[in-house]
């Protein structure tokens, strides 16, 4: 059937790897799966990721997604 879903993350960088210089990224996520059919379910999403890890020079950046599902 159809579900409202929510998601939130904390991440932090691994500092020998990627240096010490990059906040940490938290994330939070929306999304709702439409049972199109008993076969068929699309599920739009949008995420906000606050401090993008590996993106320094932005503070915010909203990804927008579309997911399909084909169950046989």
């Amino acid at each position: 059937g159809n579900l409202l879903g929510f998601g939130a993350n904390w991440g932090e960088p691994n500092d020998a790897l990627f240096g010490s210089d990059l906040d940490d990224q938290r994330t939070i996520e929306v999304y709702y799966r439409l049972q199109v059919t008993k076969e068929i379910a699309i599920t739009p999403d949008v995420q906000l990721l606050i401090n993008p890890a590996l993106n320094p020079e932005e503070d915010t950046i909203w990804v927008f997604g579309l997911r399909a599902r084909l169950s046989i």
